[in-house]
């Protein structure tokens, strides 16, 4: 059995990870696999719990993230009284980090699987079935007789062998996409990762240290099998969840071509860096179906994009959101607030920018410090950290290296926010909106899809009204 943590969530997005990992055990077994997507479904501890003991199974592979993990424990904790006897396996960015703490500190965890689970799952099954010693298992942590011992990770080379999600065991959510509660997503909805890890190594982002800085790349032909496969499933729109979509400019212009090739009609969206995202190249995706870009600018300020290491500058972040505009895209563009070194000259700057470049829609976060990241290993180094604080709220400001308070933080992310929302309310943001939705059926969609949704509605109302009483 397979499932996420119990939770609350208005991003809809299927478990891909656990998908992947279904898929592999079938392609190797012939075990009955049970996905439970409680994060998704919104369950209690209780409920999951109930669902697991239910189904007894032999082995439990449980994923978190440091947000999720405590619920994650608890689950874990009340199954393992009730189950004794089923393996409890953990995993995920944050199993990943912290393997030994979790395993000393909550005895409910049976083993740790570290890193890309597809292998090591289905490994230490077979292991455990034949009654052997799981020492030889890449990828797995675990105690013995209380000592640590810690398998090495190795990273999945080819993609192309990996076998599809199993996208069929995760039927009891409508998924889809959202962004601040606004649904952007109509029709049948799921994912697909067309490549893993990261060459950069931004200093907000654990991703670089969970995949050794490399970048690992399914071919465009195999991407455009399953993408084949989906629309001939019935998926009408599908996000590429890759960390560099965009990284390798020919792989996606192949991708690009065999869709179209291939008369594959959806709507897809897709993360992209800034410093490649030419005309061209975002012509090119439009035509083949992307129809929704997500940037991360992160910020106007060259110096604090120097902290961030993003290795980008403005004048980049602008060049690409007018070339995805131009395109026809729906472009997203998130920023950040409250790095160290940043000023409130720095914030007020990204506020001004975000009216010069005006995207489609904006995200803005309080900086997150959690593990794995460079930040969360700069504030361990410098004695910030105590035991147990990854247990708290993970934002700067719960740390002394922020000049800044939460409510401070907090106040000018509205103001962001008002700032955006009053860009649009000139001549230019209405020709801006005339001309995506003449270029965008997606944006036709999310318009016409919301245009009667109560609840959009009232929490747009109730945003410009909190804006206009300012």
């Amino acid at each position: 059995m397979l499932a996420t943590p119990p939770g609350t969530t208005t991003e809809l997005w299927p478990p891909l990870g656990l998908l992947y990992i279904a898929a592999s055990v079938r392609s190797r077994r012939d075990d009955e696999t049970v996905v439970i997507d409680a994060f998704c479904e919104n369950l209690t501890e209780n409920e999951l719990v109930s669902r697991i003991v239910k189904e007894e199974p032999d082995m439990v592979g449980l994923n978190c993230s440091t947000h999720t993990f405590l619920d994650a424990i608890a689950t874990l904790s009340e199954v393992k009284e009730k189950l004794p006897d089923t393996v409890l396996a953990m995993g995920g960015y944050h199993a990943t980090f912290a393997a030994e703490h979790i395993l000393r500190e909550y005895p409910c965890v049976d083993f740790i699987i570290k890193g890309e689970a597809e292998h090591a799952f289905v490994s230490l099954l077979e292991c455990i079935e034949r009654g052997e010693k799981p020492s030889m298992v890449e990828g797995i942590s675990f105690l013995n007789s209380g000592k640590y011992m810690s398998n090495p990770l190795t990273l999945i080379q080819n993609l192309d062998a990996l076998p599809f999600p199993a996208r069929d065991l995760a039927h009891a959510v409508e998924y889809g996409y959202f962004h601040e509660e606004i649904p952007l997503t109509f029709g049948k909805f799921t994912t697909i990762n067309t490549s893993r890890g990261c060459p950069f190594n931004c200093t907000y982002c654990s991703c670089a240290a969970f995949s050794a800085r490399t970048w690992r790349r399914r071919s465009a032909e195999n991407v455009v099998d399953e993408l084949e496969e989906l629309y001939k499933e019935g998926f009408e729109q599908c996000v590429v969840v890759d960390d560099n979509f965009t990284f390798d400019r020919k792989r996606v212009e192949k991708i690009c071509r065999l869709i179209r090739e291939r008369g594959i009609h959806m709507q897809l969206y897709c993360e992209g860096r800034v410093h490649n995202a030419s005309y061209s190249l975002m012509k090119t995706m439009k035509r083949a179906g992307f129809n929704v870009m997500y940037f991360g600018a992160e910020s106007a300020s060259p110096h604090v994009l120097k902290y961030y290491n993003k290795t980008i500058t403005p004048e980049q972040t602008k060049r690409a959101v007018e070339n995805a505009k131009k395109a026809g895209m729906i472009v997203i563009t998130s920023f950040i607030f409250g790095a160290p070194v940043e000023s409130a000259d720095d914030i007020l700057r990204t506020v001004r920018f975000i009216e010069q470049i005006r995207p489609h829609a904006i995200q803005i976060n309080i900086l997150d410090c959690l593990l794995g990241t460079p930040i969360w290993d700069e504030l361990v180094e410098s004695g910030m950290v105590a035991d147990g604080d990854w247990k708290r709220n993970h934002r700067i400001y719960e740390y002394p290296v922020s000049g800044f308070s939460r409510e401070e933080l907090e106040r000018y992310v509205n103001q962001g926010y008002e700032t955006y929302i009053t860009s649009w309310k000139n001549a230019g943001g209405l020709k801006d909106l005339a001309r995506l939705m003449i270029a965008n059926k997606t944006a036709r969609k999310i318009v016409m899809g919301n245009l009667f949704n109560p609840h959009v509605r009232e929490r747009l109302s109730k945003k410009m009204r909190i804006y206009e009483e300012k």
